[in-house]
């Protein structure tokens, strides 16, 4: 169990670190190549597009086929994108990189979320889910400190080569360690058509509550990939002055502060035994402290800023509470596919978030080569607005594990 789990993690943590890592070296891309804040917006973004474009048929393909077979077949787009990206000249090759990073990461959660689901027991799903997600943040990690590091010492080419082949090795491991029954086809189920499996995608949006629970995945994961992903490394550069290492040091108390969250959430999910009150709580707490961020975090000093920055990573992790809410709503047969719809709403959300603030970051600083408060501001506070929008509309959630409702 503990090679599964660690290997399974390891996957989703490339994906976290691919999905993130833009955010330290943005500054440095900016300059290097000369790219705006809307080509960074959408060079961050396009990741989540293509990623969320991928989700539909990856569900149908871990039903099918097995989740071993699907990790398996995208982890050659991993590799093969890493090396794009690190010779990229330009923002095109720039963004062929990141899409072929983002098909090959678009099986590194739901494929191990399959197998947890299908080789242990229920109760232990959401526990579980936070274990894979908090080794996943080493992902985050990566994506900060040591990416700032290795940029100043090697440069930001040098850090995607060596993660190529560390996604490489990877995929020796899956080959090896990823084996059994819960890695292969679902057994026992009947062989579907294309056009059976895909009248079960659209079964899976008919389940109770489902578009309520699509939203806050849209809202809840963009909150956080906004900060650590895009806009924290340049709201800390040019609203606090802060260096590259500054950066990566405060973007890895977030990211370690969203390990310490998946955990909290993930134990507090079997103590409270509700989906409900677990998820408002944390995303009303998320929301408060990005009106923190909007309104005193350019008077704070770093620390300050810091402390609200980590906070919200804390904040941010309660994923292992929405995918466990999400899991229960589906038959086996169905597991893959609505999962995987759902997991539309997390990168779905991360592209349009990241792409809309892109341009208003974009029409707010102008031409400018350091962006003003506002600009910031106004980013942060589109995305207050829709994380409390989706938290309403989540209420109205039936919760299948309270007696009402």
């Amino acid at each position: 169990m503990i090679a599964l789990v660690g290997t399974l993690g390891l996957a989703t943590a490339f994906s976290q670190f691919y999905r993130n890592s833009v955010g330290v070296i943005a500054t440095t891309l900016a300059g290097e190549l000369e790219l705006t804040a809307a080509q960074l917006g959408t060079l961050s973004s396009s990741f989540f597009l293509v990623f969320a474009l991928c989700q539909i048929p990856v569900g149908i393909v871990i039903d099918r086929y097995g989740p071993r077979s699907a990790m398996l077949g995208s982890a050659a787009f991993v590799i093969l994108g890493s090396f794009v990206f690190a010779f990229a000249q330009g923002n095109g090759s720039l963004l062929a990189g990141r899409l072929l990073l983002g098909i090959g990461c678009s099986t590194f959660l739901m494929a191990p979320l399959v197998i947890y689901s299908r080789a242990f027991p229920p109760a232990t799903f959401a526990s579980l889910t936070g274990l894979q997600l908090s080794i996943s943040s080493l992902g985050n990690i990566g994506a900060t400190v040591p990416l700032a590091l290795a940029t100043e010492a090697f440069g930001w080419r040098a850090a995607f080569i060596a993660a190529g082949l560390g996604c490489l090795a990877l995929t020796l491991a899956i080959f090896v360690v990823v084996r059994g029954p819960a890695a292969g086809p679902q057994a026992g189920s009947p062989k579907e058509t294309l056009a059976d499996a895909l009248r079960g995608v659209a079964r899976a949006t008919r389940a109770p509550g489902f578009w309520r629970l699509f939203l806050i995945q849209f809202s809840s994961y963009s909150t956080f990939g906004l900060i650590i992903g895009l806009w924290g490394g340049p709201y800390l550069a040019h609203v606090h002055g802060s260096d590259l290492q500054t950066q990566g040091q405060v973007l890895l108390a977030m990211a370690v502060a969203q390990v310490c969250g998946m955990l909290f959430w993930g134990l507090a999910d079997r103590i409270v035994k509700a989906y409900r009150p677990l998820t408002l709580t944390a995303a009303g707490l998320s929301v408060a402290l990005l009106v923190g961020l909007i309104v005193v975090g350019h008077r704070l000093d770093t620390f300050g800023a810091a402390a609200i920055i980590a906070a919200l990573g804390f904040s941010c992790a309660y994923a292992p509470v929405i995918v466990a809410h999400g899991k229960a709503m589906f038959p086996p047969a169905l597991t893959g596919r609505g999962m995987t719809l759902l997991n539309i709403g997390t990168v779905g959300g991360g592209f349009a978030t990241q792409w809309l603030t892109g341009l208003a970051v974009k029409a707010v600083a102008g031409s400018a080569l350091v962006y003003p408060v506002a600009a910031f501001q106004l980013a942060f506070g589109m995305q207050a607005v829709l994380l409390a929008t989706a938290a309403l509309v989540y209420a109205g959630a039936p919760d299948p594990r309270r007696a009402i409702g």
